[in-house]
Parts: C-alpha cells; sequence; structure tokens
C-alpha cells in the first residue's frame, strides 16, 4: 500500500492500494480523498471503496481479490483502536468503543436541556457527520450518525 499527496494547490489526496502478495503486481487507485484528510482516514476511505479487496489487520497487508484467501481473520480480535483526543487521567486513548458506550451511558442520564442556538446545532450536527464518517462502521461512528440524525431532526 501506498499514499500519494499531489503537490499542486488543491488536488486530492490519492491512494494507490498494492496486492501485498508475494509477486503480485496488482494495484488500485480508488476515487480520490480532500486534500485535507489524514493518511489514515484516506487510506480507510480507500479500503471501504476497493471492491474485493481484503485487509489483514494482524499483518497490516492488503489482498487484491485473486488473493483475499491469504487475508487471516483472527475471530474475536480485535486490533486497539485508541481515540484520537479523549484520554484517561494518566494521559493515555481510551478505547473507542468503550468510549463509545460510556458517551451512550452519559446520554442515558439525561441532566436536563441545553439552549443552543440553531447555528450551533447545525454544526454540532455537521461535525457529528464528520466523525461519523471517519469512524465508519465502529460504534463510536454509529453514536455519532445517531445524533447527528437527532440534532438535524432526521429520524
Amino acid at each position: 500500500m501506498s499514499i500519494h499527496l499531489s503537490s499542486a494547490r488543491g488536488s486530492e489526496r490519492r491512494v494507490v492500494l498494492s496486492c501485498d502478495a508475494a509477486g503480485c503486481p496488482v494495484q488500485l487507485e480508488p476515487a480520490a480523498i480532500e486534500r485535507w484528510r489524514s493518511d489514515t482516514d484516506a487510506l480507510a476511505f480507500a479500503r471501504e471503496h476497493a471492491a474485493g479487496w481484503t485487509f489483514d489487520p494482524v499483518r497490516q497487508a492488503d489482498f487484491c481479490p485473486q488473493h483475499a484467501h491469504l487475508s487471516t481473520v483472527v475471530s474475536g480480535v480485535i486490533p486497539p483502536r485508541p481515540t484520537a483526543a479523549a484520554r484517561d487521567e494518566a494521559g493515555n486513548p481510551l478505547n473507542r468503543d468503550e468510549y463509545a458506550a460510556a458517551l451512550r451511558a452519559r446520554l442515558a442520564e439525561d441532566r436536563g436541556s441545553a439552549v443552543l442556538t440553531a447555528a450551533q446545532v447545525a454544526v454540532a450536527a455537521s461535525l457529528l457527520a464528520e466523525l461519523a464518517g471517519v469512524y465508519h462502521g465502529e460504534d463510536l461512528g454509529a453514536l455519532a450518525t445517531e445524533l447527528s440524525a437527532l440534532l438535524d431532526g432526521r429520524p
């Protein structure tokens, strides 16, 4: 796998997936993503848009459809998913799934209501929608999607 950022101002971030099977020359360049996206985000976007490709999280390897069977999936093993900003008392990142569960529990407490302007609600909903896109398929992303829809007045 390789990540290429074009040098022209305003160009999009391009990702090229290379099959990690020994001797396989297959590469794929899915649709580009915005320039400001992080390498991790650009790679996740590329993997989501690479039909038939598999990713082996244990070996950190990508495989083309022909070599997808080489991807070893260890049942029940989820690689660590640390939060980007949320930290514990010692300064260590939290596990994103545990963080999402803690946030859901906090929402369930419902300690009253806060008054926000329409603009603040719209911005918060947009930020949550963006967060949902970054953590697509994770508990944290699902929570962000639900809250964004709630703020936007969508079911």
